[in-house]
């Protein structure tokens, strides 16, 4: 059972997105850690600058852009001194902190320190102050341990399957007195062979919840150190890019969530639309204004829904640059250690990310299908729409029509009753002045009473004459409007009636031979 580890280092790799909210959350966490938990004075202060890659401690040197600091943790009442250094730097949108918090090799008289227990670990980490959740970093972050066994820095072969689960076992153990106990522990995701010493990495990327990638790295070869130190910006630029990509895929599952949510509601907004509309009748007016509504109200649902799915399939181009540059990473390494093996690393780029594509593909695959049921329902309750709304508007000018022709009619009646009472009234006057010189006149003559006298008085008869006239103007009147009226009828009647007359005094060809021979028997 191992007991004691030489000279454990703790690596936090902390990224957060510039153009956050809190653009400087981790120099403010930083300070924090470092003035409350483990007594550093001096604050880590930055300075922007411009470019790709851009290391902002302010006051930097050529040789040295961290700032170093020194402290002490007391192990069962004994001190022990730890030192350390903080990095701030930029990485295009991204802000990054290393953290290093270390047990030095050698004292102050350079003489290698004393192996420490393991619970040593959990006194660079005190109260979980390193957890992502405790960092807050929009981009997450990752956090490497590494420790020697014995300060001789030997180590049995680390292939022997006896010793690889020893060495499992103390990278176990080293997570645990790492870990508080009120946090719970990734879960184990690989083990592999780094620079000629085992390591081990913690932390599922498919998992969200509570996600925490940590690497213990059992240091068994001397070069194993001196290649990771060397390489040192490599790797803050491998899980730079690894975060990104990890942090990608758990924000497409926060949309994915939203979108299977909208789907399942589209399905059954559009069920209940459908139903709603009769196939074997035609839409009252009520009906009719409703799918006017569900044509103002899909586009928006639509225009909603195909932002989730740009989303969505924006997080699918993000997880694939960045996974790309992971891979040139790796290919950088790879270039300068050219004997090395690095296919634990290379297991993130070939295994989860090419699963987060395609997780993310399939998804889109499958949930477009929202956005064309949108299209096609809109398509055809515009098509119903439009074919009933015809069908009204062809109505309402039936409608138009009969009471134009009805008004047409009216007026023509109108204007006919006026005809007949003015020729009529006309006549009668005419009448009324005639008949003074066609009735003889008896002023004279007293007006009897009704049936008392078998002669009418001529003022009665002036009276009747000019009633009689005003109905003769009205039946000529009347007679004259209609010909009028209907001139364009009788014109054509007239003309059907003399081409039908002219048509039967044709003569046959039968008949003109006929009349032939008569003429000539005659002769």
């Amino acid at each position: 059972m191992f007991v004691k580890i030489y000279a454990p280092n703790v690596h936090l790799f902390a990224f957060h997105l510039k153009d956050s909210n809190q653009p400087n959350l981790l120099w403010d966490k930083c300070n924090y850690l470092l003035s409350q938990k483990f007594g550093v004075t001096k604050p880590l202060e930055i300075e922007e600058h411009e470019g790709y890659r851009v290391d902002l401690l302010k006051n930097q040197t050529d040789d040295d852009v961290s700032l170093h600091f020194e402290s002490t943790v007391y192990q069962n009442g004994t001190p022990l001194p730890i030192a350390g250094f903080a990095t701030p730097l930029r990485i295009h949108d991204t802000y990054v902190l290393t953290l290093n918090l270390r047990r030095p090799e050698f004292d102050e008289n350079q003489k290698k320190t004393n192996p420490v227990e393991l619970n040593f670990l959990e006194l660079l980490n005190p109260s979980g102050c390193l957890m992502p959740s405790e960092m807050g970093s929009s981009l997450s972050q990752t956090i490497l341990l590494s420790v020697w066994y014995t300060p001789d820095k030997q180590w049995l072969p680390s292939k022997s399957p006896q010793n690889r689960q020893q060495l499992r076992r103390l990278a176990d153990n080293c997570l645990r007195e790492f870990i508080p106990n009120n946090y719970s522990c990734p879960n184990f995701n690989q083990e592999g062979q780094l620079f000629g010493s085992p390591i081990f990495e913690y932390g599922v990327p498919t998992h969200e919840e509570d996600y925490c990638h940590v690497l213990v790295w059992v240091y068994c070869e001397s070069e194993t150190s001196e290649k990771f130190v060397n390489n040192y910006n490599n790797f803050v630029n491998l899980f730079h890019f690894l975060n990104k990509t990890v942090a990608a895929y758990h924000r497409s599952r926060k949309v994915y969530q939203v979108i299977r949510h909208d789907y399942q509601e589209i399905e059954t907004y559009l069920d209940d639309v459908f139903q709603k509309i009769p196939v074997d009748k035609t839409l009252n007016e009520a009906e009719l204004q409703q799918f006017k509504q569900y044509l103002k109200d899909i586009p928006q649902k639509y225009l909603s829904y195909s932002q989730l799915i740009r989303d969505l399939d924006q997080y699918r181009l993000t997880i694939e640059i960045n996974a790309q540059n992971y891979k040139r990473e790796i290919r950088d390494i790879q270039s300068q250690l050219p004997t090395e093996d690095v296919s634990f690393l290379s297991s993130f780029f070939d295994e989860d990310c090419r699963l987060f594509i395609e997780q993310i593909q399939s998804d889109l695959g499958y949930f477009q299908h929202g956005a064309a049921l949108l299209e096609k329902a809109m398509t055809a309750i515009q098509g119903r729409v439009e074919i009933e709304q015809a069908e009204s508007d062809r109505t309402t000018q039936d409608l138009l029509h009969q009471k134009e022709e009805s008004d047409k009619v009216r007026d023509r009646d109108l204007q006919t009753t006026i005809a007949m009472v003015g020729v009529g009234l006309g006549a009668a006057g005419i009448g009324a002045s005639t008949a003074v010189y066609i009735i003889p006149q008896q002023p004279t003559k007293p007006i009897s009473l009704p049936f008392t006298s078998n002669q009418l008085h001529p003022l009665t008869q002036s009276l009747l004459f000019s009633l009689f006239c005003g109905v003769v103007g009205v039946i000529i009147g009347g007679g004259l409007s209609y010909l009028i009226q209907n001139r364009s009828a009788i014109t054509g009647r007239i003309f059907k009636f003399i081409r039908a007359g002219s048509s039967q005094t044709v003569v046959s060809p039968g008949s003109q031979q006929t009349l032939l021979q008569g003429e000539k028997q005659n002769k």
